[in-house]
């Protein structure tokens, strides 16, 4: 498990659920990924640390993921994810959400 494809993979899960105006919460993302809590804490974390994302941690977690208050996908993050060399670069895999913004996940880790 490499936290920087793991990182991709939720913000392509972020970005999809909030063009769509749908809610993102940590429930939300236990359910979909079907990952360990604390993986995906730390897949949050790092999209944090990068500035990709807008959040803020409250009290509290959901099975090892910390409870959150999704703000935004933030300019850094959407360019990020619609300049697909820069995706690639910063996430270790390829993607073209411009060709198809409806994207199906693969959440499991692909071998190098």
């Amino acid at each position: 498990m490499a936290i920087k494809e793991d990182a991709g993979k939720v913000l392509l899960f972020i970005y999809q659920s909030y063009i769509k105006d749908e809610s993102i919460n940590a429930e939300g993302l236990l359910q979909n990924t079907k990952w360990d809590g604390s993986r995906i804490d730390r897949a949050i974390q790092h999209l944090k640390n990068i500035d990709a994302i807008d959040i803020k941690f409250i009290l509290g977690d959901v099975d090892g993921l910390r409870n959150f208050l999704f703000e935004k996908v933030t300019p850094n993050g959407t360019g990020m994810i619609e300049d697909k060399r820069k995706f690639k670069q910063s996430f270790g895999f390829g993607v073209n959400i411009s060709s198809n913004p409806s994207l199906n996940i693969n959440w499991s880790v692909s071998e190098k």
